[in-house]
């Protein structure tokens, strides 16, 4: 008797830790979904940031060296490049965070991170002491480094996400240059970040194979919340591109309330769920605006 009386107890404690979880995470409600139009090239959206009052987004692939802003139109949008970016060797734009007049820019080809002054268009590398880092970063496996940056402003420090195998967030001190901390959220999501962002307080990640977002409390690191836009992607497994193995949400900008998530698609075309739910047509990729939830 004892022993069910144990076994119920604990049956119960894992029903409430998985309850408490499904409490948690929320569905977002998507605002509106639209298409990059009027660009010839395949383009593979990789990250998004605002100044001032101009949304400006990177791709990742070597003929995309420049930092375009985004002009909405009525159904679509557009890219037109505003400042190059003129990293030597291997260039893989995989982030961009913008504060002040500084944007910060992850290249996952050599796992560094660099400025650019958007008024005197100087670049820089920033010379940050990698040597506590318990995985050094020449151990990491090829493709699987920094795929997100965030900027808290207020603090001076930055965040720098590094995709799996493992996944990792590395909160670095902007004054010294030094590494602060590294830590990573649970795989209740998935075991991957695509993005990051910071907001009002929270930092957000991107995590794309889980079609989710998790918001965090950077003080002690913990979980607030998840939001899932799976609905809003997916139905019945077909996803808005297809075939695709892994996720396509690469770039997170949460402002004014709303979360703003952009498509890398590899180049696929979209699927049959896409052409009938959105009248998506082609390849080229999409930025998705959601709802903020106050909690």
């Amino acid at each position: 008797m004892k022993l069910v009386k144990n076994f119920i107890t604990l049956t119960l404690l894992v029903f409430g830790c998985v309850s408490s979880y499904a409490q948690k995470k929320t569905e977002l409600e998507l605002i509106t979904l639209k298409q990059l139009f009027e660009y010839t090239y395949r383009y593979d959206l990789s990250g998004i940031s605002h100044y001032k009052d101009s949304i400006f987004v990177v791709a990742d692939k070597k003929d995309n060296p420049f930092i375009y802003q985004v002009n909405w139109d009525i159904e679509n949008f557009t890219v037109s490049p505003i400042a190059d970016i003129p990293i030597k060797g291997k260039i893989d734009l995989e982030g961009i965070a913008i504060g002040g007049d500084i944007a910060y820019l992850i290249n996952e080809s050599n796992n560094e991170v660099y400025t650019l002054n958007l008024q005197s268009r100087v670049l820089n590398k920033l010379l940050i002491n990698w040597q506590t880092l318990e995985s050094p970063k020449k151990e990491w496996l090829h493709n699987a480094g920094f795929e997100g940056v965030a900027i808290d402003v207020d603090k001076n420090v930055l965040y720098l996400a590094k995709e799996r195998q493992p996944k990792l967030i590395i909160k670095i001190d902007l004054k010294s240059l030094e590494i602060i901390e590294v830590f990573k959220t649970s795989n209740k999501c998935s075991n991957d970040y695509a993005d990051l962002c910071f907001y009002e307080g929270y930092l957000y990640a991107l995590e794309r194979n889980g079609m989710c977002i998790v918001k965090i409390d950077p003080k002690n690191n913990k979980e607030i919340a998840h939001y899932s836009f799976r609905k809003s992607v997916s139905n019945k497994g077909e996803r808005l591109y297809e075939p695709v193995k892994y996720g396509m949400a690469e770039a997170l900008m949460v402002k004014n309330n709303e979360i703003w998530v952009g498509f890398d698609n590899n180049g696929v075309s979209v699927s049959e769920f896409g052409k009938s739910k959105y009248g998506l047509t082609g390849s080229a990729p999409i930025l998705l605006k959601f709802k903020l939830p106050s909690k």
